[in-house]
């Protein structure tokens, strides 16, 4: 299992650099809200948008003079050399930018951009600017994504891939219902996605946010997340490991939260939350245990072949002497069908549907930690959000409430057995997705 990547291309920023030296703080960071465009001074959106410029005049077949845009510490820290070859393939991808669009600020040295090609694709571009020179000291590209129609181009999309999809676009709140679907009723493996579950758990047994735990060593999982690295008998509250679980999707504050929340009674609380196939879920792997399995050819032969009850016998008595190791882990799909965790988009619109009737503020805040890709803040106000991948497997939900008030759930899975998926594609279609959410024009 891997976190999601979500950038095309990321370089790092100099106070980024400088933030990812200190110690990850235990609460989640408040982020500064991003401001609309039209709130930054004409002289601040000149060299906003100069900068931006200075970024898409080098999207090029044969890009000159890169190093004149950025700040002179800037390749301290990235390879001239692959900034060059990032911007020749952004060319060779979307064609060549055309317009720029100034979406929103973070104070006067950071803005998001969208860029337009003459391939009809939207590449969105966060830049950070030095406040004296003006040059770039950061910039990150998120997938680019192309026009859409509406969701009937988004499900042609979709069925396009091979392997197996499914899709769910539903309104909530007594609404009409579903908007748009693609086997909306199948399991699919949906990797990290099924922490909401986890969360509901924790909801439904009245967490107590601030009591503090502590993990053992023996307790610590791979990543994602970063909690494993963390010093043992180091506290957490369960608010922390939960917000972690949904934000980073932190496989280590997951397994604590597991153990915590109690396997048993999230299976036995499944169908409460709105999965419809439950069985599909049992045994509830934690990821130590789905990594051992996993990293194991026999071991996940062992697995596939048990029934279900002996396959507790095996988490008791086999499984946690299996080696945990990331190097063992399969480099491309391996039974993504038969090992893992598995919903269909229904049930996952169903889970969110449940948060969101609950109104719990502290559960739809960690929700909307992380937005999972870029959502105009104007037009959906509230977005929450998990997903999940790993080799074969990308899966991403959404609760999302516009500026008119209404509630959606978008939620999409794909599962490829033979082949390692091409995420930005997946990706890039999701974002039209959430483009024709904003609108809210269905």
């Amino acid at each position: 299992m891997r976190l999601l990547k979500l950038a095309l291309v990321l370089i790092l920023a100099l106070p980024l650099a400088a933030a990812d030296a200190k110690r990850p703080s235990k609460r989640p960071a408040k982020k500064t809200p991003a401001a609309s465009a039209e709130t930054v001074t004409p002289d601040v959106r000149r060299k906003l948008v100069r900068a931006a410029w200075s970024v898409a005049s080098k999207i090029s077949p044969d890009p000159k003079k890169v190093e004149t845009v950025f700040s002179p510490a800037f390749f301290k820290l990235v390879e001239q050399e692959k900034v060059t070859a990032m911007f020749k393939s952004l060319r060779e991808k979307h064609g060549a930018v055309k317009r720029v669009s100034l979406s929103a600020t973070e104070g006067s040295n950071v803005a998001h951009f969208i860029f337009h090609t003459d391939r009809e694709y939207m590449l969105p571009a966060s830049v950070t600017v030095d406040p004296a020179s003006g040059l770039i000291t950061g910039l990150f590209f998120r997938p680019a994504y192309q026009h859409v129609a509406g969701m009937a181009d988004i499900k042609e999309r979709l069925t396009a891939l091979p392997g197996t999809k499914s899709l769910l676009l539903t309104r909530l709140d007594g609404r009409d219902g579903p908007v748009e679907s693609l086997e909306p009723d199948e399991p699919l493996n949906i990797g990290s996605a099924f922490k909401l579950y986890v969360l509901a758990q924790l909801q439904e047994s009245k967490a107590q946010w601030k009591k503090t735990v502590e993990i053992p060593s023996a307790a610590r999982s791979l990543p994602s997340g970063r909690l494993h690295a963390w010093p043992e008998g180091a506290p957490f509250t369960v608010y922390t490991l939960a917000a972690q679980m949904i934000s980073e999707s932190d496989n280590t504050a997951t397994d604590a939260l597991i153990d915590l929340a109690g396997r048993r009674n999230i299976e036995r609380n499944l169908g409460k939350f709105g999965h419809y196939s439950p069985d599909r879920m049992k045994p509830f792997l934690k990821t130590s245990e789905y990594f051992r399995i996993k990293g194991s050819t026999a071991a996940a032969a062992g697995w596939t072949a048990a029934r279900q009850d002996d396959r507790y016998d095996l988490l008791e008595k086999k499984v946690p002497a299996l080696p945990l190791s990331a190097a063992a882990l399969p480099a491309s799909p391996f039974e993504i069908s038969r090992i893992g965790w598995f919903a269909s988009a229904s049930d996952l619109c169903r889970v969110m549907d449940r948060f969101r009737r609950s109104g719990d503020p502290a559960v739809l805040d960690m929700l909307a930690i992380n937005p999972g890709l870029q959502i105009d803040k104007a037009a959906v106000p509230y977005a929450g959000y998990k997903g999940g991948s790993d080799k074969g497997v990308i899966s991403m939900t959404w609760l999302l409430r516009t500026r008119a008030s209404a509630w959606y759930c978008l939620s999409a899975a794909w599962n490829d057995e033979k082949s390692p998926l091409d995420d930005k594609e997946f990706i890039g279609i999701m974002q039209g997705a959430l483009k024709l959410v904003e609108a809210d024009n269905f």
